[in-house]
């Protein structure tokens, strides 16, 4: 697992989280590095290869706090 979804709200990293498991994606909840400066304090990580899937994965959970895709 080597990208990162970084969000403003620990609520829409979880949602997000949840949704991925629940659709059979490789991911876990992490801090998010502080070297970054940015969001919540909670990422989710996953593998790059499914970054498009889970693109539509945030838009369609409206995960409103997002803030961008980061290497890991």
């Amino acid at each position: 697992m080597d990208t990162l979804a970084v969000f403003r709200s620990r609520s829409d990293a979880l949602k997000i989280s949840r949704a991925l498991t629940k659709e059979k994606i490789a991911c876990a909840t992490v801090s998010t590095p502080s070297s970054l400066k940015v969001g919540c304090g909670l990422s989710v990580v996953f593998p790059k290869t499914v970054i498009e899937t889970v693109k539509k994965i945030i838009l369609r959970e409206n995960a409103a706090s997002f803030v961008g895709f980061y290497p890991r």
